[in-house]
Parts: C-alpha cells; structure tokens; sequence
C-alpha cells in the first residue's frame, strides 16, 4: 500500500467515525435536553423542597432546622449538579406526588399544609412504600433520596454542624471512642 492509499482510508474511516459519532451525539443531546427539563421543573420546585426537608429537621428547642440552613437551594443544586436525568425525573415525580396527595388527602398544597398533617402524608407514604415491599416491588426511591440529601446538607452546614450537633473548631486529639451522656449532641468534628 502507497501513501496515498493509505491517506484516503484514513480519511474514509474518519469519516465514517465523524458521521457514526453525530448520530450518537444526537441521542445525547435529546438526553441533555430531557435532563435540562426536569432540572427546570425541579427548581421551580424549591419552595416544596425546602418544605419537605423541614418536615424532616423542623425547628426545636433553639436549634434552627432545615429551611434555616438553606437546603431548599442545596437539594435543587446537588440534584442538578450530581444526578443523572433519570433520577432527577424520579424526583421531579415524587414532588408532583407530594402534592398530589396532600390535594386529595387535604384539599391543599403540601406547602399549606400543618407539619402534624404532613407528617400524616409521609406515613400514607411509608405505608405504600411497605405495600410494595411485601408485594415484591420496588418502593419508589424518591422519600429516601431526599431524605439522604436532606440529612447529608444539614449536618454539614454551618447550623448543623454547630447548632445541632457538638463543634469544636480546632478539635484536640483523636479518640476513637467517646462516651457519650443521655440527652449530649453527638460531635461534629
């Protein structure tokens, strides 16, 4: 084989490369944009987040809860940032369940509702997600995602981690195992 022949094969395979490769960027593309969408709807949302993780952590005996330390932006950024387009979706989905739910069971939006009554709804939940479970399905993944976001963005915020839980700013030496009395905070360093 000659240069030259073997200048036009390798135009001919990058070729083909380039074109095989468009198609595939087409299909991410759609992707991006399906992701996108559900980032949007999961933004709009953040009111009805910040709800819900304060459903989780609400405010008691001087220690601010969830809302106070600004998880409604963190969730929606952490679900943006760190999730895929499938399981933002899923959480898009539970958010409009959240509501729906609380429109049928209560007439209102979860937002309006008391926190005994959204407590109520998170145990309608619990109680489906059992169902499920016994049935040999899977529960919906959306109540312990949130959840895990909800407490990982509280106990390392600043409120959290100084409010809720015992801070020491320089910390002295490690102990592995540390007693702790009935009703002490657990250490955050």
């Amino acid at each position: 084989m000659n240069r030259r022949e073997a200048v036009r094969r390798a135009t001919f395979l990058l070729g083909g490369a380039i074109t095989f490769s468009g198609f595939g960027a087409c299909e991410m593309f759609n992707g991006v944009l399906e992701g996108e969408n559900e980032a949007q709807s999961i933004a709009s949302q953040e009111s009805l987040i910040a709800e819900i993780a304060d459903t989780f952590i609400p405010d008691k005996k001087g220690v601010p809860g969830a809302k106070a330390a600004g998880l409604g932006p963190f969730i929606v950024m952490m679900m943006q940032d760190c999730y895929t387009a499938d399981i933002q979706k899923l959480f898009a989905d539970g958010l409009m369940k959240v509501d729906e739910v609380s429109k049928g069971k209560y007439n209102k939006l979860f937002i309006s509702l008391t926190l005994k009554e959204r407590e109520e709804i998170f145990k309608l939940f619990k109680v489906e997600a059992q169902a499920q479970i016994t049935a040999g399905e899977n529960p919906s993944q959306f109540f312990p995602l949130i959840y895990e976001l909800t407490c990982l963005g509280y106990y390392t915020s600043e409120i959290g981690a100084t409010k809720a839980l015992r801070y020491v700013h320089i910390p002295g030496k490690y102990e592995s195992c540390i007693p702790l009395q009935p009703g002490q905070k657990a250490w955050a360093t």
